[in-house]
């Protein structure tokens, strides 16, 4: 029965499953039936082989452990989240210790354990494919029994101290390419650091449930960028949130969300990069919808995107990204859709293409965190969507209210507020299979 409903999803579930988790090397076990299962496993990939005669070290046994551990809780995560995940992304490639790595097993280690695993049945593995995705390990039906044979619920999953909140990346987004920075420590990553670590503690201690489940421990990260590994260590542009199920999560299934076993309501900053861009260079913005550009009336979502790639360029715009061609009205081309954003914001058109987009996100991220800190000090969880946040439907008004407060004295002046419609899908079109309801099935 439970192999015939997990072999079973329609395809409207196969595409509402369009992510992966990332692999977090801090998991681990922490209830004692995931500590048990985590020994199971243990025991079915087996000790690698040795020269006869000889015995398997006791710190090499050590290492093989705790990694087994981490990775048993990932899978575990993977399986029982309600974020409906397609499988676990890890990242195997080799490379030299960091403050972003876990000291006590090594990547070659997990490697071993993954591959063993995968010998003895428990996962199957997607190998990577270069500069398009990570190695992807999908928990095969063996392991899923064994989460319901040891009774195996998200609560087992703990999370390890130590893990790297501030992140310092270099690449640039023409490449794709990006390289973790290990960055000296300072007073500023320090207090960025506490920062997180209040917003982190306050989402745990709220009761934050997704179509009635526990979602696992939460862990959110600040990523920065600079351009290249050589380049000043600074912590000015980028700067936004990352790590949290929420921020993939369709908007369809938004509903189902709750704190506190409240639905939540979708509190979101009008036209907010554009409005951040007007107080750079001192200017009030035109009144209504900052990206409407006549002629592409419905084409909003378009429009944004191309609006907002503007700041980001370090060169002139002369084509339309991939995608954006077929999605506008006939005749439009990256120099009229230029020319037409000019005319309608000839204020903030000085910023085209002067790459100044990290900058404006690293305010947009820096009002936000203002924004959590100030509604944890109040007891309030929020779910940051880098732009906005979600939070039970009683808070609505403080939480607003706190939002035009932080960008006021973060920005210069208070960024309007808006609720943001969470859809409800008809009975009828709403998924209704869920990988927690096929292990209780």
């Amino acid at each position: 029965m439970l192999e015939h409903i997990l072999l079973s999803k329609s395809a409207a579930d196969q595409e509402a499953m369009p992510h992966v988790l990332h692999y977090d090397p801090w998991l681990t076990a922490d209830g004692d039936n995931l500590i048990a299962f985590s020994r199971r496993v243990f025991e079915l990939v087996g000790p690698p082989l040795i020269t006869p005669g000889r015995k398997h070290r006791a710190d090499a046994e050590l290492r093989r452990m705790a990694c087994t551990e981490t990775l048993v809780a990932n899978l575990v995560m993977a399986t029982l989240t309600p974020s409906r995940y397609e499988g676990l992304a890890v990242p195997l490639g080799n490379g030299k210790l960091t403050r972003y790595n876990r000291r006590d097993f090594s990547t070659d280690i997990l490697r071993l354990v993954i591959d063993e695993a995968s010998a003895a049945g428990l996962v199957a593995i997607n190998e990577a494919i270069f500069k398009e995705r990570r190695t992807i390990i999908v928990p095969t039906q063996t392991f899923q029994k064994l989460i319901v044979e040891y009774a195996i619920s998200l609560a087992d999953v703990g999370h390890l101290e130590g893990g790297e909140t501030i992140e310092l990346w270099a690449g640039s987004r023409r490449s794709g390419h990006k390289t973790p920075v290990d960055y000296e420590d300072c007073r500023e990553a320090d207090a960025m650091r506490a920062e997180m670590r209040a917003i982190n503690q306050t989402l745990n201690d709220a009761d934050i449930r997704l179509d009635g489940y526990g979602t696992g421990p939460i862990r959110l990260v600040r990523k920065f960028r600079i351009d290249r590994p050589e380049d000043a260590q600074k912590f000015d542009r980028h700067g936004r949130l990352y790590g949290g199920f929420w921020e993939g999560l369709p908007k369809d299934r938004r509903h189902l969300l709750t704190i506190g076993g409240e639905p939540v309501v979708d509190l979101d900053f009008a036209s907010m990069f554009l409005q951040l861009a007007y107080i750079r260079c001192g200017a009030e913005p035109p009144i209504g919808d900052l990206y409407t550009i006549p002629g592409l009336e419905g084409h909003r979502t378009t429009v944004k995107s191309l609006m907002v790639s503007l700041f980001f360029r370090n060169a002139e715009a002369r084509r339309l990204p991939l995608g954006a061609k077929g999605a506008l009205p006939s005749g439009w081309s990256m120099e009229r859709f230029k020319a037409a954003a000019m005319l309608a914001h000839p204020a903030i058109s000085l910023f085209f293409d002067t790459n100044v987009g990290f900058e404006l996100m690293a305010l947009e991220s820096d009002i936000l965190v203002g924004i959590l800190l100030e509604l944890a000090r109040n007891g309030v969880a929020a779910l940051p969507m880098h732009d906005g946040i979600m939070t039970a439907a009683s808070k609505k008004n403080f939480a607003a209210a706190t939002m035009e407060k932080v960008s006021a004295l973060r920005a210069g002046r208070p960024l309007l507020v808006v609720e943001k419609a969470i859809p409800i899908p008809s009975p009828n079109n709403s998924p209704l299979w869920t990988t927690r309801d096929a292990l209780q099935g």
